[in-house]
Order: structure tokens, then C-alpha cells, then sequence
């Protein structure tokens, strides 16, 4: 049994074959941890309640766009250490480990969504044997371990937490787009719920990542997670609050923040059109719902999150100044929106600020073309999304920018002036544009950008 074993023993027999894992939930975080778990060695199998993925995986067919994945990928199939199935009941009655790594999104009312990782729970429990080990990768707040999913596995399966089975949160700090160039890179944050919990979990996380971090518990573990993203998005709420003030006392914010960087302490944030992804638009939330529990509301971290979210309407705003610059209102004028993705290069649009502008512009009457290279062929708001920004832009009245693709920054926009109504008018988001070459009479806006 996984609990009777050493530290040292763990990682030896993970990479001969001799310790069993079951990864439940094999998304964007959950696959490319299966698949690494298995290219050290374990035995894999990932559960999911999705039939198509499952089957995908059993097929050798990869699904998540993730750089590196596929050639893991596929020699683990091959190779027999990871399989897929639907039952995480009956693969827990024959595993060491079981690695939850479900979606915990946050609801439309900003309160933490835990269901999928309530019934991953209660399924692991149904199934968890004497001796081993549950760690969980989901984002969760703090003392949502201990507090609510022991016990669950505590009840489902009639042991006992620390005393019958191990326990960790082990919170996924992966960076989408670099997943599995950076994995062994960042370290790995642990906290068990004793001793033995964190030393087994170092050790079993030791086989796919150079660095372990053990802190003292999995609520401190979760609160470290949270505490790096919402660092984040304070500072970049931060700079976007002083880019709108900026622009209206004639500063570039740009300007502004990479002269700031020359000074030591000061780490460099941008302003932008908004923030997406899983992470950052949420974990905000965890914080904010244990603070009143607890009867604190972290009111900067509540605030942060308001400005971030209102991004999408300045956005709004820069559009209609710009085309009403050249004498034109929003209501009937070709906007093409350039970027869908939440960060550049990843094949993801979860809680894009894509979606609030488009929506928005669509809802005052303007017509509008999406352009993104990444999602191209794909339906965005029931718009089919173009490939390139030439077959994009044929008689545009603006063009916002929302992600900075690679794609756009090699763009020539004199060429672009040839296609587009006259004037070129831009709507910047990222900056994209700020210091490139333009024709004579383009009207260039942006976030934080001053045209004095």
C-alpha cells in the first residue's frame, strides 16, 4: 500500500510501473499531467464523464492544442501506461492515487462553482482503497479540502482522512500555451493533511517536476495558488485604472510603466482590453467568499476585479470616440474585431473580453468580422471567425484590437489602409500598434494611449 511505503520507495516504484494513478478530469490541466505522470512511468488511467474524450484517448487521438503534448501523448497510448474511462468508481478500487483536476468555475453571481469536483469526490470515495492517496490540482479556496471534500471521501468510502488514506491539494500552476516546456520548471506546491501526506505527495510529484515547495497545510497550499493570480489581477487593475486617467491628463500609460521598470522595485503590469481565462476572472471570487464567511471583505481584491471586468466598456467607448473622429456613429458601421483567444496563442476563449465587446457592439448596430488566426474556422458568437486579417478588413470602419496573435504584429498597416474605409481607424487594446509605422491620417486609440 501506497501508505505503508517510504518516500524514496514511492518514486521508485511510480517509475518502474508499480504505482497506479487515476487522473479524473482530462481537460487543458488534467491530460497533460496524465500524460506526464505516464511518460515517468505510473500507470495511468484518466477518468472523465465526457464519452468523447474518453474515447479519444483510447483511440490516440490528442485533443488539447497544448505545444509538446502530442508526441507524449501518443508513445503513452501506445506504450500501454495511460488508458481513459468513464469510470472512476471501479479504476479507483485498483489505484494508488487519484489526482482530481475538474473545473471549478465561478457562477454568473461570482460564487465558486464546486459541483464537478463534489461528484469527482464522491466517486473517488465510492471507489478509494485502504492505503492510498486523493490530491487535489483543482483551484479551490482555502479549507475547501479539509472543510467540505474530506469529508465527502470520508463518507463515501468509510475511511479516514491522514489515518486510512492520504490527502493533499497539490494546485495546478500551469501556464497554458508552455504546459509542458515549463512543467519541470515551476515548482510544485504541497500541503498534506499530516506529515506523511506531504512527504508522499513530494515524493510522487518529484518524478515530473525539478522543484517541491511543501508549506504546512492544503489550505496554505490553496491560498498561495490564489495569492499569486490575484497579485495579478490587483496590479493589472491597478494600471489600468491610472491608463484611463492617464489618457485623459495627455500621458502615455506605456510610456509611463516602461520607464517605471527601470527602477528595482517596481514590477512592470500592462493595461489592456480586459482580463480572461480560467484563472485570473475567478480566483478573486474563493478569496472574496471566505472573507464573508469569516465577516472581512478584501474590498481592493473586490474592486480589482470590478475595474478588470468593466475593461470590455472602455473599449466600447475608445470605438465610438474613434468613429466619431472621422464623422461616423457605431450604429451601422463594419467593425472587425482582431482577436478572440484570452492570452495570444492559446486555442482557449474562456471568459474572453472578446465576448462583452462583441456583444456589445453588436447590441448598439454595428456589423461586425471576427479575425483570428488561432480560432480560425470556428463560430464565435455566431460569427464564423476569418483566418487572415486581409480577407478580414475589405471596407472596415474600425479595427479593434483584443488580442495581440503573433500574426497581427507582422501585419503592414499601409497595406491594410488600401482595404479598409478611409480613414484607418484602430482600436488598441494590447498596445499592438503603439509604436508602429501608420499612414498619415490614421486615428489610433487605445487603452492608456495619448495622442499629444
Amino acid at each position: 500500500m501506497l501508505i505503508d511505503m517510504k518516500p524514496a520507495d514511492v518514486e521508485k516504484n511510480l517509475r518502474t510501473g508499480k504505482i497506479s494513478i487515476a487522473v479524473v478530469g482530462a481537460g487543458r490541466i488534467g491530460l497533460p499531467t496524465a500524460v506526464l505522470f505516464a511518460s515517468a512511468g505510473a500507470k495511468v488511467t484518466a477518468c472523465d464523464i465526457n464519452e468523447e474524450v474518453v474515447s479519444c484517448i483510447n483511440q490516440c487521438q490528442n485533443y488539447v492544442d497544448e505545444p509538446g503534448l502530442e508526441e507524449i501523448f501518443e508513445k503513452v497510448v501506445r506504450s500501454g501506461h495511460l488508458k481513459a474511462t468513464t469510470d472512476t468508481t471501479e479504476t479507483l478500487q485498483t489505484s494508488d492515487v487519484a489526482i482530481l483536476s475538474v473545473p471549478t468555475p465561478v457562477s454568473s453571481e461570482k460564487v465558486p462553482v464546486y459541483d464537478f469536483i463534489f461528484s469527482a469526490a464522491e466517486a473517488v470515495g465510492k471507489g478509494l482503497r485502504k492505503g492510498s492517496m486523493v490530491i487535489v490540482e483543482s483551484t479551490i479556496a482555502p479549507g475547501t479540502l479539509e472543510n467540505e471534500i474530506l469529508p465527502i471521501l470520508e463518507r463515501a468510502s468509510g475511511l479516514k482522512a491522514g489515518r486510512d488514506f492520504l490527502a493533499a491539494s497539490c494546485p495546478e500552476r500551469a501556464d497554458p500555451g508552455s504546459i509542458i516546456k515549463k512543467f519541470r520548471d515551476i515548482p510544485r506546491i504541497i500541503g498534506g493533511v499530516n506529515k506523511q501526506s506531504a512527504e508522499i505527495a513530494k515524493a510522487l510529484y518529484s518524478t515530473i517536476a525539478d522543484k517541491i515547495l511543501v508549506v504546512s497545510s492544503p489550505k496554505t497550499a490553496n491560498a498561495v495558488k490564489l495569492t499569486e493570480n490575484i497579485f495579478r489581477d490587483v496590479n493589472i487593475a491597478l494600471m489600468n485604472e491610472l491608463a484611463i486617467l492617464f489618457e485623459r491628463l495627455g500621458i502615455d500609460a506605456i510610456e509611463v510603466i516602461e520607464t517605471a521598470a527601470s527602477k528595482w522595485n517596481f514590477v512592470p503590469h500592462y493595461p489592456g482590453a480586459g482580463v480572461g481565462g480560467p484563472c485570473l476572472p475567478a480566483n478573486a471570487y474563493y478569496i472574496i467568499g471566505e472573507g464573508t464567511k469569516v465577516g472581512y471583505v478584501p474590498y481592493l481584491v473586490r474592486m480589482s476585479r470590478e475595474i478588470n471586468d468593466r475593461m470590455p466598456i472602455e473599449m466600447i467607448r475608445l470605438t465610438t470616440e474613434a468613429l466619431n473622429e472621422a464623422g461616423k456613429c457605431l450604429k451601422g458601421s463594419h467593425v472587425v474585431i482582431l482577436g478572440i483567444t484570452y492570452k495570444p496563442g492559446v486555442r482557449d476563449i474562456q471568459t474572453t473580453p472578446a465576448l462583452p465587446i462583441v456583444t456589445e457592439l453588436r447590441g448598439r448596430g454595428a456589423k461586425i468580422t471576427i479575425c483570428d488566426p488561432v480560432m480560425a474556422g470556428t463560430t464565435f458568437s455566431g460569427h464564423l471567425v476569418k483566418e487572415r486579417v486581409e480577407d478580414s478588413v475589405e471596407g472596415a470602419d474600425c479595427i479593434v484590437v483584443v488580442t495581440a496573435q503573433n500574426e497581427f504584429k507582422r501585419l503592414d498597416l499601409k497595406q491594410v489602409a488600401k482595404l479598409t474605409a478611409n480613414p484607418l481607424i484602430i482600436v488598441d487594446g494590447r498596445g499592438l500598434f503603439r509604436t508602429v509605422e501608420k499612414p498619415d491620417n490614421t486615428i489610433y486609440l487605445g487603452i492608456g494611449h495619448s495622442s499629444e
